[in-house]
């Protein structure tokens, strides 16, 4: 029998991990909803993410949110690139051949993770003095409790640009109907470009965070993308509520699920949570046609 104040915790723990999940499965969401791409590479750039911000750590001692904004910036520019110059010439030829690219795309990451940085497990300490937070009978780590409230700007910071800026009502615009956008005026070849790019980035600062709380390895790619996938079906493709919402059930699932079946049953969890809600649900909790809200 697990003790309430241990569900209790480990309830509060699932909600602030949530929180990360939530903002790497906001790039897979708007990348899907805009681009109509299956970004199957997304879980190994957050992999590189967190390995920029643990090597940044690691040389200079910087506070990994500090690296988190560098591993942002750097996979920003990659998505760019990557749509620029090789997602153009397949984009909008099926939904095959991006899968494909992107399959190959992952496995190379995956590789060269391996043949540079070796296959030990890394972090990053967050660098910054703080105690624990005791809320009732539950002791909240601080990692995660910072880790929680930035994971929660971002996600507010991305919503708020696609809500109320030109850039992001083109962005919109364009996930409706790209031929009405075109005849509007709309460049969605660069839209495209800027999608990925934000798409990478929160990929790579959700990274970022998530080696403040687990150990990192060049094979954890394919794991959080399942958990990012599962979070876009709970919410539903395009929504950023939904996703937020999708993210803290998964969290708390994951988290409070293990009490009784063990931390080896994390990602089983996660997997039966995706197929479930595809069977029930399939359009998540929601869902729209939209790209962002």
């Amino acid at each position: 029998m697990v003790a309430t104040d241990l569900v209790f915790e480990s309830l509060l723990n699932g909600l602030l991990l949530g929180g990360i999940y939530a903002v790497a499965a906001l790039g897979l969401s708007l990348v899907f909803g805009i681009m109509d791409i299956v970004n199957l590479a997304h879980g190994h750039m957050l992999m590189v993410g967190a390995y920029v911000s643990i090597l940044l750590f690691t040389a200079t001692g910087i506070t990994p949110l500090v690296g988190m904004v560098l591993a942002a910036v750097v996979l920003f520019g990659f998505g760019m690139l990557l749509q620029r110059f090789v997602l153009k010439n397949v984009v909008g030829e099926g939904i095959e051949q991006p899968i494909i690219v992107l399959f190959g795309l992952a496995l190379v990451l995956q590789s060269l993770g391996r043949i540079v940085l070796g296959s030990d497990a890394q972090a990053a300490d967050i660098g910054i003095p703080g105690d624990a937070i005791a809320i009732g009978s539950a002791t909240l780590s601080f990692p995660r409790m910072v880790t929680f409230v930035v994971a929660l700007v971002l996600i507010l910071g991305t919503w708020a640009f696609l809500k109320y800026t030109t850039t992001g009502l083109a962005i919109r615009a364009t996930a409706q109907s790209t031929s009405a956008a075109q005849y509007m005026g709309i460049d969605t070849d660069n839209i495209y470009v800027l999608t990925l790019g934000i798409g990478t980035a929160l990929a790579g600062a959700a990274g970022a965070l998530l080696s403040m709380l687990f150990p990192i390895t060049p094979f954890v790619g394919w794991s959080y993308l399942l958990k990012a996938f599962a979070v876009v079906v709970l919410g539903g493709v395009g929504s950023v509520a939904g996703t937020l919402v999708g993210g803290l059930i998964l969290g708390v699932s994951e988290n409070v699920g293990v009490l009784w079946l063990g931390g080896g049953f994390r990602d089983i969890i996660s997997f039966s949570i995706f197929l479930g809600v595809l069977l029930i649900r399939p359009q998540g909790l929601f869902g729209n046609s939209g790209g962002g809200e």
